[in-house]
């Protein structure tokens, strides 16, 4: 039986989920949504309203955050300790700094576009012509130094009582590994609840679970640094 898949935007990319019965599609789409809401209800430092937003108001203090926030948490200061740092989630501050405040797709459009004109043109853009735009950009004043990283190992954890001290000062940025974590998650609940075989891909970051199609998932990479690859390998 052919895989069915559907795609919808979520975090900021594309989640896309595929199930070897077709019949399942609609209920694996529908706890996907509910997955990807929730990671971003405990992660995003875009939201006023999440619950990363919240313990950073509470910095400097004990916080006993939720199961989520503390198992993406978990994630991401292992990712940096078996990286050596660098993959560090306390870039959050840094990332302000460079003016990643917002979902990436609203920075994209509000950023000048060195070759071709501000932003994107619609109803309610203005589209600045080139000469402006580098004018512009040249004229606003820059920082000479960026921010650095406090480090990871700064941040207090008790995984075990989902505890957090996090220090004055920094901010956090799970973006490196929040999405990973919510494929995880979503396609062993997926296959759990429906009963098949699924694939999850959130813009790159796969995850199967269950019995795959007959010859496996097939998974193309792309190499943006090279002409024309597109290769195919079986997972």
């Amino acid at each position: 039986m052919t895989p069915a898949a559907t795609a919808f935007r979520a975090l900021g990319t594309t989640a896309e989920v595929l199930v070897t019965d077709p019949a399942r599609l609609g209920a694996a789409a529908e706890l996907l949504h509910e997955e990807l809401a929730a990671i971003d209800l405990a992660c995003s430092r875009f939201r006023a309203d999440s619950e990363i937003s919240r313990l950073h108001e509470q910095a400097g203090k004990q916080v006993r955050v939720g199961a989520l926030l503390a198992e993406a948490l978990g994630v991401a200061l292992r990712a940096a300790r078996v990286s050596d740092g660098l993959v560090d989630p306390t870039v959050g501050s840094a990332v302000r700094e460079l003016g990643y405040d917002r979902d990436f797709a609203e920075v994209v459009a509000r950023v000048p576009d060195i070759s071709g004109g501000r932003g994107v043109a619609g109803p309610n853009r203005e589209t600045v012509p080139p000469e402006q735009a580098r004018s512009e950009t040249l004229d606003e004043p820059t920082t000479d130094l960026p921010v650095p990283a406090p480090g990871w190992h700064r941040v207090l954890f008790d995984p075990g009582q989902c505890l957090v001290v996090l220090p004055r000062g920094i901010r956090l940025d799970l973006g490196a590994t929040a999405k990973a974590l919510a494929a995880d998650r979503a396609a062993r609940r997926i296959h759990s609840v429906v009963g098949c075989g699924a694939l999850v891909n959130l813009g790159g970051d796969l995850r199967a679970a269950g019995r795959g199609p007959d010859g496996g998932w097939q998974v193309a990479l792309g190499d943006d640094h090279a002409d024309a690859v597109d290769h195919a390998d079986a997972v």
